[in-house]
């Protein structure tokens, strides 16, 4: 039925066909001919001769090279035996891209997991067979939350001031607010909850330094937000990804500060795996840049990180202390004399 009206929607349905229905990193997930004619006579209605399909499957491979969705001089649909099987596009989220976006997804508590769906549904190849991605988390995100966001956003697209209240989550309710007018440069995710990196404008009036003003501030903890209107937005310009990335370096557990120093920590162990474990347990939260020693079939690490000088650098030096039989020596004075007084403090509360 080469004249049918519905053949004009045939290449298109082919297109879609193996896109979403032909896995591209599975050979086995291939099809026959007459799997593609019962696809196309199941949506249109339609009986299509093997012919026409043959020649709009040539169509789509010079497509998709005219494109440059596959490298120059191959095919994206090729005949192997008697099944078609396809090449990867190169705008495609691979199989374990797919399935990783997809657990991200359900196991973090922000996010709404019916977006999982929307990735199931267009990949449909990458989840038959059985597969199961991590247990979802069933969160859904508040409609204000996502409306906030969506302004912060917009803030920092069309660099806006954005003004709001901010204070501390406690019983229910928001307490010591103070109010903020700031001008938004990035949003953060860290540790399960959004932040907002933002230039403080009342600190640059003060100090006229961009760098020095560099605040982060979480979203939940913000209420009354809105868009200034006639405040100048204090953008951070050329500057923007150097000053953003040193502040970034100098922040541990969403506390930064603007200045960091290279600290260099030895730990020391009776056994492997407990040197390991410790030093994992603190590697993780911090920026480490070097490794000055590595003896750890000797029960001894020496390595060196970069961290400004905020509290919770000195919860997560705490953090090594509770090891048994972890050694540690902190070679460097003010963070030892700084981290000392910490510890005086908690003894005598």
């Amino acid at each position: 039925m080469a004249n049918s009206e519905k053949s004009k929607l045939k290449i298109l349905l082919l297109y879609d066909y193996f896109l979403r229905h032909v896995h591209a990193y599975d050979e086995d997930s291939g099809v026959q001919m007459t799997d593609i004619q019962a696809y196309l006579l199941r949506v249109t209605g339609t009986e299509f001769e093997r012919k026409s399909v043959y020649a709009d499957i040539k169509r789509l491979n010079e497509f998709v090279e005219a494109a440059g969705l596959v490298p120059a001089g191959h095919e994206w649909i090729t005949l192997n035996g008697r099944k078609y099987t396809r090449e990867e596009l190169i705008y495609e989220l691979t199989l374990d891209e797919a399935r990783l976006i997809v657990d991200a997804i359900k196991t973090t508590p922000f996010t709404d997991s019916g977006l999982c769906e929307k990735i199931e549904e267009r990949y449909p190849a990458y989840f038959k067979g059985g597969y199961k991605s991590l247990i979802s988390h069933d969160n859904v995100p508040k409609s204000k939350t996502k409306f906030l966001l969506n302004t912060i956003r917009t803030c920092i697209d069309t660099k806006q001031v954005f003004c709001f209240k901010y204070g501390y989550n406690i019983a229910g309710g928001l307490r010591g607010v103070t109010d903020k007018t700031v001008s938004p440069v990035a949003l953060d995710w860290e540790n399960g909850n959004y932040y907002l990196i933002a230039v403080d404008n009342d600190v640059y009036s003060k100090c006229n330094d961009k760098a020095v003003s560099m605040r982060r501030y979480r979203i939940d903890r913000m209420k009354n937000h809105v868009v200034g209107q006639g405040i100048t937005y204090v953008g951070l310009e050329g500057d923007r990804d150097k000053i953003l990335s040193e502040y970034l370096r100098n922040s541990i557990d969403a506390f930064a500060s603007d200045k960091s120093r290279l600290i260099t920590i030895r730990l020391e162990a009776d056994d492997e795996k407990t040197l390991l474990r410790a030093y994992n347990a603190f590697a993780g939260d911090v920026n480490v840049k070097s490794i000055v020693s590595d003896q750890t079939s000797k029960g001894l690490i020496e390595f060196a990180f970069e961290a400004g000088l905020v509290p919770t650098l000195f919860t997560q030096l705490f953090k090594l202390y509770t090891f048994d039989g972890i050694r540690v020596t902190i070679k460097d004075d003010v963070v030892r004399e700084k981290f000392t007084e910490y510890l005086t403090k908690a003894l005598k509360g």
